[in-house]
């Protein structure tokens, strides 16, 4: 993606009429354990070893760090 859209207002062209809606359908977004350890699951039962979970957005990495991270690791780790 970088090397296509290397520059933010790149990014921000090719992403203009994107909406929330459009995103929601394809990643696990939001605050629901279930549905992040759903999704997993199906790439963990498709032999993946190792599965990356990234927060997107700047101003919610804090928080997602003391508040989430840790109970979601612990389901994660309980369900696959």
């Amino acid at each position: 993606m970088n090397a296509d859209l290397p520059t933010p207002a790149g990014f921000a062209a090719a992403t203009k009429f994107v909406r929330p809606e459009d995103v929601a359908g394809n990643i696990p977004c939001g605050s629901d354990f279930g549905t992040i350890i759903e999704n997993a699951r199906a790439y963990a039962d498709a032999g993946f070893t190792d599965i990356a979970l990234v927060q997107v957005g700047g101003d919610s990495q804090d928080s997602f760090l003391t508040e989430a991270a840790e109970p979601l690791l612990a389901e994660l780790r309980a369900s696959i």
